[in-house]
């Protein structure tokens, strides 16, 4: 067994258990036992227990006690057992906090990992109780197999320091003291070995590695205990334990804390493990060929045949199937060994690259040739990655990369290549970029269907010479293979032209550059077609087709061989009419020039003059245009000389004048060019003839028949015509007409005579007629039809535009004048019922609609009588209104008939028929009896029904 001790100065004690991967730094693989390093965050497969004794007692029977438990401070029995997890005495921590016992030292996850277990508590917090005697512990069962035959766990303790306690005047014994134990069992419960099974740690004397906290430092953070000691504490502890004798078996791995046995200080400890395969971890290759072991964690080392201490060594060049081992010892004294033989990985890097030279801008195509094999079996080892270094300053990780440099120059290209056991190679080439020629011309914007000049001016460097052209236009990718050239463009607009030139290295360039084609002017200009005498104005309406190349020249040719004119709108006047060819001629500041022609009309003027045929006033006075030349004039202005000076502009037209007097009517005639000329001359109006009418009445109801009156008279000439319009669309010829009105309204009448002359007049009188509308008799009956037993009938009026009523039911009685009215009628049958109406013009009118009354039947039969001679229910027969044909049979219950009628009004008196048949005294017995009825009813329609009826007696 190996006791570590630690100083009784120290007063702060921790006991926690922790494994797992610490994200956040380097990633450490999972345990290949489950849960053991906590990495489920939780305390899966692992077991806790917890027990309290009572203090001054060492303790025991923790594993099993036996009930009912001793009382405080009597007896060896714990009088507290928890088997199971309790929060606060086995606990899993997550946060990479420091550990205030620690003076903040020790971290409370253990490094990489990021869960632990803490196990025990301390003296302050939810956590911390630091009394009685207690003993808290985790165990983890292990399957050792070859993955799981090295454990390695971790340990952080903190102890309080109960041999420096004021209160007690003296140390503790040791077996009272504060301590953490960690503890191998096989499956029988026994420990694998007393040296590499256990280990012991509790506060006596200073051990290397153990530090302690004064009790004034943490306590002057706020944190408080139950003794005013110190801590002392270790940080973390890694112990490797060698398990492949146990192969095959299960071990279980225990870690207990316990506080003080007197009662007045805490211990605790932060815990953490993991198994994995018992062996040396070999790295076969490295940059400079040598191999890398390193040795389980948790011992210390001595390397065969080196000779070296650490845990991990280098071999360099050692040849395949050379053998290496290791001697381990443990921190408590345990010794092991294991070794193991080395198998180099070969891996060589190469690449291909052709050609070795370019010119810049192409690219290097790179293709790697690299291989990797392990020298145990000549197996490929996978390349898994390329790093290639351009020397440039641009690199690559993909297998066969291309590269464009940008600058011409010797470049030294740099491949690394990693396999998958991590072995590395490089290799380096040197590669040549030769300078491309800088390609450049000249040239100059032109006017379009003109000729632009090409002037080469590309460069090369160094000892190259451009060997090569050649132009390409864009316009109709026309091309020139000379060093200088032209060409001539068609169409306005930009273009890009291209050179491209090579080098007698066959390394190129090319250059793209715009040329502008500028387009002409389009020259157009307008002028107006005026007459002889008048001035010819023209007005510039050319067009700049580029808004960058403005016009800045007019040249005009008037075409009658006067003199040039450089104005932009120039005027002429012409000395004879006729047909001129005016040329325009305009330059833009390009120099780019356009023309065009346009004619300029010069017309003759038209001679004016008219006729007039007179007849009265108001009747058309026709004009008879006589102007010439009759084929060149488009249009004529009439002023007819009234007061309201009314115009015409149709060639002939007529007018009528209001008043007899001489006019002087005025016309202007113009050709289709807009000359003119006018002429005047009298026209004397006659008189027109009076009208005047009546009628032989004004008003009536529709139809209204009226007879007409003429009362016309003329001073010159007799009235020989007469035209009526009667306002309702008819009209008449006749001197006195009579006329009938058939629809409502006020009518407007007119009268128009004429003379023998043609003179005309007419007079209308404004709604000189009235006829008057009749009302519209309407009336709704509820019911229309109804039956005699309910003859009421209601009548509502809906007559329309009336004031007063008569009512005529059609049953010789009393009529009615209400508006709304009822009657009662006192038999089935049809009536016609008459509605008459008149309103404020006393016209009037009716409306009739038939009622029908209709007659109804019944029909019930009783279900029982009782023929006892008392005056009340001593018959049997049905009952019914308005049957014919009826007849009635009775059956007893053998179907033998007992009774006939064939009027209804004999009732059966319950003797067989009636007392009718033998000697009339047969009583027919109390029974239930069938009866059949037949009748028709009152629209001649047949019934037939069957029942019962019960004889009461």
């Amino acid at each position: 067994m190996r006791i570590i001790f630690i100083n009784s100065r120290l007063v702060l004690v921790a006991g926690y258990l922790c494994f797992s991967v610490f994200t956040f730094a380097q990633v450490q693989k999972p345990s290949s036992c489950d849960n053991l390093d906590f990495s489920h965050g939780d305390f899966t497969n692992w077991t806790g227990h917890t027990s309290i004794y009572p203090a001054g007692v060492p303790g025991c029977g923790i594993d099993n006690p036996t009930p009912p438990y001793a009382s405080r401070g009597t007896g060896v029995f714990a009088y507290y057992y928890n088997t199971g997890i309790v929060n606060g005495r086995q606990t899993i921590m997550s946060a990479p906090i420091m550990d205030p016992f620690t003076c903040d030292n020790v971290s409370e996850l253990p490094p990489n990992e990021p869960y632990c277990a803490r196990l025990g508590n301390g003296g302050f917090g939810f956590w911390g109780d630091g009394v009685e005697y207690q003993r808290d512990y985790l165990s983890y069962t292990i399957s050792v197999t070859a993955a799981t035959s090295l454990l390695t766990y971790k340990y952080a303790v903190v102890l309080q320091d109960p041999t420096h306690d004021p209160a007690s005047g003296g140390p503790h014994p040791p077996p009272l003291r504060p301590r953490f134990i960690t503890s191998i069992f096989n499956s029988s419960g026994s420990l694998i070995d007393p040296t590499c099974g256990y280990l012991y740690v509790y506060v006596d004397t200073l051990v290397n590695g153990f530090r302690n906290c004064p009790y004034a430092q943490w306590r002057a953070e706020g944190d408080s205990a139950h003794a005013d000691v110190e801590t002392v504490y270790r940080a973390w502890t890694t112990v490797g334990v060698d398990l492949r004798s146990y192969i095959g078996q299960d071990v279980t791995l225990q870690f207990e804390t316990w506080d003080c046995g007197v009662g007045g200080h805490f211990g605790y400890a932060y815990v953490s493990a993991r198994c994995d395969s018992f062996s040396v971890q070999t790295q076969t290759c490295s940059t400079n060929g040598s191999v890398g072991l390193t040795a389980p964690d948790g011992f210390s080392y001595k390397w065969f045949p080196s000779g070296e201490t650490t845990r991990s060594i280098t071999v360099f060049h050692p040849n395949p199937g050379d053998s290496v081992y290791v001697n381990l010892t443990t921190e408590n004294g345990c010794q092991t060994s294991v070794g193991t033989k080395i198998y180099p990985t070969i891996a060589k890097a190469n690449y291909k690259v052709n050609p070795l030279v370019v010119c810049l801008k192409d690219s290097f195509a790179f293709k790697d040739s690299s291989f990797s094999y392990y020298t145990g079996n000549n197996s490929q080892i996978p390349i898994l990655n390329w790093n290639w270094n351009f020397g440039d300053g641009m690199v690559s990780s993909i297998p066969n990369p291309n590269h464009t440099y940008s600058i011409a120059g010797t470049y030294t290209v740099n491949l690394t290549i990693v396999n998958a056991n991590g072995c590395t190679d490089s290799i380096q080439k040197v590669v040549q970029v030769l300078p491309t020629p800088v390609a450049d011309f000249l040239t100059s914007d032109v006017c379009a269907k003109t000729s632009a000049s090409f002037v080469d001016l590309s460069q090369i460097s160094g000892s190259q010479v451009i060997k090569d052209w050649t132009w390409v236009f864009k316009d109709n990718n026309d091309t020139s293979l000379l060093q200088n050239t032209s060409h001539a463009y068609y169409t306005p607009g930009t273009y890009r032209v291209n050179l491209f030139v090579t080098t007698d290295h066959g390394c190129t360039d090319s250059i793209s550059k715009t040329i502008k084609i500028w387009p002409s002017p389009r020259a157009d200009f307008s002028t107006t077609e005026v007459c002889i005498g008048d001035t010819t104005f023209f007005s510039d309406q050319s067009l700049k087709s580029d808004n960058a190349d403005n016009i800045m020249s007019w040249i005009w040719d008037f075409g009658d061989n006067s003199s040039f004119s450089s104005d932009r709108n120039p005027s002429h006047l012409y000395l004879k009419d006729s047909t001129y060819q005016v040329e325009l001629i305009v330059t833009t500041a390009k120099g780019c020039i356009d023309d065009t022609t346009i004619n300029a009309l010069v017309h003759p003027r038209p001679t004016a003059s008219f006729t007039a045929n007179p007849l009265c006033k108001s009747s058309p006075v026709t004009f008879q245009d006589l102007s010439t030349p009759a084929g060149a004039i488009a249009s004529w202005n009439w002023n007819f000389g009234d007061i309201q000076n009314t115009t015409s502009n149709v060639q002939n037209p007529t007018h009528s004048y209001d008043s007899s007097m001489v006019y002087y009517p005025k016309l202007v005639v113009a050709s289709a060019y807009g000359c003119k000329d006018s002429f005047r001359m009298p026209v004397d109006i006659p008189p027109l003839p009076i009208v005047s009418f009546n009628a032989d009445r004004y008003d009536g109801c529709s139809p209204l028949c009226v007879n007409f009156i003429d009362l016309s008279f003329s001073g010159s000439d007799s009235i020989t015509t007469w035209n009526w319009t009667f306002g309702d669309g008819d009209s008449s010829a006749l001197k006195g007409p009579p006329h009938c009105y058939p629809n409502p309204g006020a009518y407007s009448v007119s009268l128009s005579v004429g003379t023998s002359k043609s003179c005309k007049q007419n007079l209308s009188w404004s709604d000189m007629i009235h006829v008057y509308p009749h009302p519209k008799a309407d009336f709704i009956a509820n019911p229309s039809e109804t039956s005699e037993t309910t003859p009421f009938i209601k009548f509502t009026d809906k007559s329309d535009s009336a004031d007063y009523w008569r009512w005529s039911f059609g049953d010789n009685t009393q009529g009615a004048l209400a508006k709304d009215t009822s009657h009662t009628y006192s038999q089935s049958g049809t009536y016609k019922v008459w509605l008459y109406v008149s309103n404020q013009y006393g016209c009037i009118d009716s409306i009739a609609q038939e009622i029908v009354i209709t007659p109804e039947w019944s029909f019930y039969v009783p279900d029982a009588f009782t023929p006892n001679d008392d005056g009340k229910n001593d018959g049997f027969i049905a009952v019914g209104v308005n049957l014919q044909d009826f007849e009635m049979r009775v059956f007893d219950r053998w179907g033998s008939l007992i009774y006939y009628c064939s009027d209804i009004t004999k009732p059966w008196n319950g003797m067989v028929n009636n007392g009718a048949d033998g000697d009339g005294s047969k009583i027919a017995q109390q029974d239930v009896y069938v009866w059949k009825i037949t009748f028709k009813d009152v629209f001649n329609a047949p019934h037939s029904y069957i029942g019962h009826v019960t004889l009461l007696r």
